[in-house]
């Protein structure tokens, strides 16, 4: 039986969590709302709404131009990040080698050094092996700040499977390439497929990196935006922000279903 005190500790938590969720989603839902003006000036429609915005980003070469540079460096970006994520992840959790420690560390160490020091750092690089201001050196950036997040997910999926059922598969005739496949592969494919949807979202939002080696001809959605917002403010940021948010929230939502459904496999 809770306790008065219990109870309104609860309700406090509740009221907190309501007031957090609210803080997060107001600068969405004003930028939703804001999208559907249909004057010049970057403010909330009041008395009409209209989809013109929507229409005129569409509409564009440059803006849908931009959008298809996101979607090939997210999808290139993904496929680096989960090739060197699942290679790293299964040197370190089936095998046992000076300097383990090591590359773990060095995995991980572009979670902690801020985008600007590694635009700069990348720069002089894909400039002299003459990449600069194409897809695969975005998207190799881009695959540096999401690989992390996808090897510490398949590091964690790696490590729950039983290494017993790859030896019993071996044990039975398999070769190793047969038994991680039909055996280790499945077991892990939920981690992998929320690691590829959260390498998209950083992918799609990144800005930093996209900047330093982006050229004028070909940006990313977000980069394209920056001289948009800095020299005038139209409701074209708005909707642009919308249509950008959305690819960024059915991801998450894909990710969080198959958590999910991982999560209910394991218990089950």
């Amino acid at each position: 039986m809770t306790t008065p005190l219990e109870r309104g500790l609860a309700f406090v938590g509740r009221a907190a969590a309501v007031l957090v969720l609210l803080a997060m989603l107001a600068p969405f839902v004003y930028a939703v709302w804001m999208s559907f003006a249909p004057g010049e000036i970057l403010e909330p429609p009041t008395d009409r709404w209209s989809l013109r915005w929507y229409r005129e980003f569409l509409g564009s070469a440059r803006w849908t131009a931009a959008l298809r540079t996101t979607a090939e460096v997210a999808a290139v970006s993904a496929v680096v990040s989960l090739l060197g994520g699942l290679g790293v992840a299964l040197a370190v959790a089936r095998y046992h080698f000076r300097g383990r420690a090591m590359l773990s560390a060095a995995v991980l160490l572009p979670m902690f050094v801020p985008a600007v020091v590694l635009g700069m750092g990348l720069l002089p690089l894909v400039r002299g092996v003459g990449l600069w201001g194409t897809t695969l050196s975005i998207a190799a950036a881009h695959s540096l700040v999401s690989l992390p997040v996808v090897f510490l997910l398949l590091r964690s999926a790696l490590e729950a499977v039983d290494p017993d059922l790859e030896r019993a598969a071996r044990g039975l005739g398999a070769g190793p390439m047969t038994a991680f496949r039909r055996v280790t592969l499945p077991l892990i494919s939920p981690s992998i497929l929320a690691g590829m949807v959260i390498a998209v979202v950083l992918s799609v939002n990144e800005f930093t990196l996209a900047l330093f080696l982006g050229s004028p001809r070909l940006r990313t959605l977000p980069a394209a935006l920056w001289p948009e917002a800095r020299d005038k403010e139209t409701p074209l940021l708005a909707a642009a922000s919308c249509l950008s948010v959305l690819v960024t929230l059915v991801s998450l939502g894909i990710a969080a279903r198959v958590l999910r459904r991982d999560e209910v496999h394991k218990s089950a």
